[in-house]
C-alpha cells in the first residue's frame, strides 16, 4: 500500500482541520437564505401588490391591466383613480394617478403575509427581506425613485406603495 501524500503529519493537524471545517460547514448551513424574486408567494393580495403595483412603479399606468391577470375587473374610473376587485370581493385594487397603488384584503392569519409582503418588496428594491422594518412606514429606492411602502394589518390587509415625490 503507498501512503497518501495528504497524509497529515501530525494528529494536531488533523484536529484543527477537522474543527475547522465543522464550524466552516456550521457557519453554511446557519446562513440566511438570499432573497428571491418574491421568495414563496402563496397569498393572491400579496401577489397582486407585487405584479401590479411594484412591477409597474412608479407611473402605476399598466397596474390595472396586471391585475387583470389575477382576476380583477375595473370598477370605478374616478378620473386621476381606478378602483378594481375580484369577482368574490376578497381583495381590491386601488390606483392614485402616479401617486399610489393599494391592495387591500381580508385578514389573513398568522405572520406568513408580513413575510411574503417584505420579501417581495425586498427583491423588488434590491434589498435582503430581513433587513426591512417589520411594522411600520418602509423607505425604498426603486427605478431611481423613492417610495414609501406599508402594509397596515388593522380591520384586513392593506399593502401600500407611495411616491415620496407625492407626499
Amino acid at each position: 500500500m503507498t501512503p497518501s501524500r495528504f497524509k497529515p503529519r501530525t494528529p494536531r493537524r488533523a484536529a484543527v482541520f477537522a474543527a475547522s471545517l465543522m464550524f466552516g460547514l456550521a457557519a453554511w448551513l446557519s446562513a440566511p437564505l438570499p432573497a428571491t424574486a418574491g421568495g414563496d408567494v402563496t397569498d393572491k393580495a400579496v401577489m397582486l401588490f407585487r405584479d401590479a403595483c411594484l412591477a409597474t412603479a412608479p407611473a402605476f399606468d399598466k397596474a390595472m391591466a396586471a391585475a387583470k391577470k389575477h382576476g380583477i375587473k375595473p370598477q370605478m374610473d374616478l378620473g386621476a383613480s381606478l378602483v378594481g376587485m375580484a369577482p368574490d370581493g376578497s381583495y381590491s385594487l386601488q390606483v392614485r394617478g402616479k401617486k399610489e397603488c393599494a391592495v387591500t384584503a381580508e385578514r389573513s392569519a398568522g405572520p406568513a403575509v408580513a413575510e411574503q409582503f417584505r420579501s417581495v418588496v425586498g427583491a423588488a428594491a434590491g434589498v435582503p427581506a430581513a433587513s426591512l422594518a417589520n411594522e411600520g412606514p418602509i423607505q425604498i429606492t426603486m427605478r431611481g425613485q423613492t417610495f414609501v411602502v406599508r402594509h397596515d394589518r388593522k380591520g384586513g390587509e392593506a399593502y401600500v406603495i407611495m411616491s415620496s415625490a407625492g407626499l
